[in-house]
């Protein structure tokens, strides 16, 4: 199974769990007399949940495709990449004898990478731009 195929599972279930216990406290308050339906609320509850868990799938599968582009354009292009690291605060990787990082624009797709201060390429959407090493 894929991992995003797993994490719909997980979201799935872990859903349904959400909504039974707010249909079952709904419907307590229906029964308890406080309330005068109890399924209505369950319902938008449950599109809520459903819409926001959807939505955070959608969001972490689109971060995973960038981290997958990111790393198979890196290891095209230089040879021997070890230690690739593309945490928040440490974005580098060390390819033969040369320490290198990396910066990654989301808006437009470009990729560059750094050997100290200096730009060693820029890659738009995979593709290494002329006018570069």
């Amino acid at each position: 199974m894929s991992q995003i195929t797993i994490e719909v599972f997980i979201s799935i279930i872990f859903g349904a769990i959400l909504i039974f216990f707010i249909g079952r406290g709904c419907y307590k308050t229906y029964y308890n007399g406080t309330s005068d339906h109890w399924i209505p609320q369950t319902i938008i509850s449950g599109l809520i949940i459903v819409s926001i868990l959807v939505c955070a799938l959608i969001i972490d599968d689109t971060n995973m495709r960038i981290e997958k582009s990111i790393k198979s354009t890196i290891t095209a292009n230089y040879d021997d990449v070890l230690n690739f690291h593309n945490d928040e605060d440490n974005k580098t990787f060390a390819s033969g004898d040369t320490k290198y990082s990396f910066d990654y624009d989301k808006k437009t797709k470009t990729l560059i990478v750094f050997t100290g201060s200096k730009v060693d390429a820029v890659f738009v959407d995979g593709v290494k731009q002329k006018g570069e090493k």
